[in-house]
């Protein structure tokens, strides 16, 4: 399964534009559960951009934003959480499996 975070906003012509950032597998329980946390909490989200050169220095960038989280179908967000905890079980099945095979 793949997750994106999709970012759409509007022109000033009314065309629409958006882009995709794609969710690490390993990243899956983690973003929902951030997810999950942030609507719960009914506070608002922090969007900000950290810039980190080559050699490592971390520079906080002048774009940031704030927004709130909203759920517009509750089942649909539970079926997906259910859906990674699942794979995420799975996964970890194997795994085990794998390695006690290797001993």
């Amino acid at each position: 399964m793949k997750l994106r975070l999709v970012l759409t906003t509007t022109t000033k012509n009314g065309r629409e534009i958006s882009i995709k950032f794609t969710i690490a597998p390993s990243k899956h329980i983690g973003f929902i559960n951030y997810l999950n946390l942030a609507l719960t909490q009914n506070e608002p989200v922090k969007l900000s951009f950290e810039k980190i050169s080559k050699s490592g220095d971390k520079e906080e960038s002048k774009v940031e934003g704030v927004f709130k989280f909203e759920c517009n179908d509750d089942q649909a967000l539970k079926a997906l959480t259910e859906q990674i905890e699942e794979k995420t079980r799975k996964s970890k099945r194997k795994h085990q499996k794998h390695k006690k095979k290797t001993n």
